[in-house]
């Protein structure tokens, strides 16, 4: 029987990531280089092979093998260049529907040439600012809202504003805030706009046209325009109750504070058994304030919308009945 041998460690500096230059230069041969614990996903660069997790939800599983190949083609990514379109957003947080990650979005201004490698798509840029996330670089906030246009709808492109656009608050101060800015104002993204001929100049005017700050997701930011495009008013967003000696309720995704309506998206997280018995104390707390809340899921905002539209219309007819109706107190009963 023949012994087969483990490949030699490898020098402890050189990390998961690593350019086959720093390899050699760390005294790596090439033949071990070739060896099939180390996988090669960019010409010139190797990397730790590193199995795949099967308990992750096909979204996250995208995104973590996108990180993969990020930290595994910066130790081989030219000076001058920096990630743009939805890599750049991706490591900036910015929200994004799955399935734009196959490829790494790379570049460069002019007159640079743009990197040409399988499994990345360079561009050039005539005007960009860029930032540090992470150690790694990327295009700023605002210059990475331009590049996104070409990638994404009109729902999308709208919420990645929003996200951006956002002001941080503290409902109720419960939290301490970390950042009280929003990563873009809308001056800087008119004035990104008017910079260049932007692909999908159109799409970005339009959604910044359409963007508010309220906004915390994603998911809502749909549930606002599929309303307002069903033809209802707008709501408002992050909308704080009180009740009626002045203490704190809750604050509401979205709401008809005329009607005394929330709407709350109610994605994944909603599920841990805390948050659902939180959530279920908050619709108490909000019942005894005289508000309704209307639960919408995802099946209802990125599924059948119409669907979500009629449930937004019922619930603004039952609250707009429950209003007028006199309220009593429980000893009254």
């Amino acid at each position: 029987m023949i012994a087969v041998r483990s490949p030699r460690e490898l020098p402890e500096g050189l990390g998961g990531d690593f350019s086959v230059e720093e390899a050699r230069h760390a005294g790596v041969g090439r033949s071990r280089l070739r060896r099939g614990d180390l996988a090669a996903p960019f010409r010139g660069a190797r990397s730790t092979a590193i199995p795949s997790d099967g308990a992750l939800a096909p979204a996250e599983a995208e995104e973590a093998d996108a990180w993969r190949r990020i930290r595994a083609y910066v130790p081989v990514m030219p000076e001058h260049a920096f990630f743009v379109g939805p890599t750049a957003a991706l490591i900036g947080g910015v929200p994004l529907p799955a399935g734009l990650h196959d490829e790494l979005h790379v570049g460069v201004l002019d007159p640079r040439t743009p990197p040409r490698r399988p499994g990345l798509r360079g561009r050039h840029l005539s005007v960009a600012g860029t930032s540090l996330r992470a150690g790694l670089r990327l295009a700023d906030p605002a210059t990475t809202w331009a590049t996104l246009a070409p990638h994404l709808g009109e729902y999308d492109m709208v919420a990645a504003t929003d996200h951006l656009l956002r002001i941080p608050r503290s409902p109720g101060g419960l939290v301490r805030l970390t950042r009280t800015r929003p990563y873009a104002t809308r001056a800087d993204l008119e004035r990104v706009l008017a910079a260049n001929r932007w692909r999908g100049g159109p799409l970005l005017r339009r959604a910044l046209e359409r963007a508010r700050t309220g906004a915390s997701s994603r998911p809502e930011t749909w549930t606002r325009l599929i309303i307002v495009d069903g033809g209802l008013p707008e709501p408002e967003l992050d909308h704080d109750v009180f009740d009626a000696r002045g203490a704190f309720v809750a604050c509401g995704d979205l709401a008809y504070p005329h009607l005394r309506l929330a709407i709350e998206y109610d994605g994944a997280v909603h599920r841990d058994r805390e948050r659902f018995l939180h959530d279920i104390d908050r619709t108490t707390r909000l019942h005894e304030a005289g508000w309704q809340d209307l639960h919408l899921t995802s099946p209802h905002v990125f599924g059948d919308a119409a669907e979500g539209l009629r449930r937004v219309v019922s619930a603004r007819s039952r609250a707009a009945l429950l209003r007028d109706v006199p309220r009593t107190r429980f000893g009254d009963l």
